[in-house]
């Protein structure tokens, strides 16, 4: 078992496994090997970040400006349910409002 993070790009989804970056993970031996390969990742030695801290490091702007494979992956990594949503703009305002991102000013403002 190895420590992983994905060090290049937003996120990496691949059949059966996603991750968002910079996002400590374990990972079984053949499968860290596999990533490894890719360039995208590197082996870490610290504790893998708790969902609060992780939480903190994603911002609503964040959310907002990604593309639905890193939608889907933050939303998986988060246990976030964002089945029935539609579009981009859905999964992003569920996932902020899960990782309560959503200014309660700004919604209440909306129509």
């Amino acid at each position: 078992m190895k420590k992983l993070k994905l060090v290049k790009g937003l996120s990496y989804t691949t059949k059966g496994f996603s991750c968002v970056k910079a996002v400590p993970f374990d990972a079984e031996d053949s499968l860290s090997e596999k990533l490894l390969k890719t360039g995208r990742f590197e082996e870490i030695s610290e504790p893998a970040l708790n969902v609060e801290a992780t939480e903190k490091t994603l911002s609503a702007d964040d959310i907002a400006r990604m593309k639905k494979d890193e939608l889907i992956a933050v939303a998986a990594e988060h246990g976030v349910d964002i089945e029935g949503c539609k579009n981009n703009d859905e999964r992003a305002e569920r996932i902020q409002g899960a990782l309560g991102l959503v200014s309660f000013v700004k919604m209440g403002m909306e129509d």
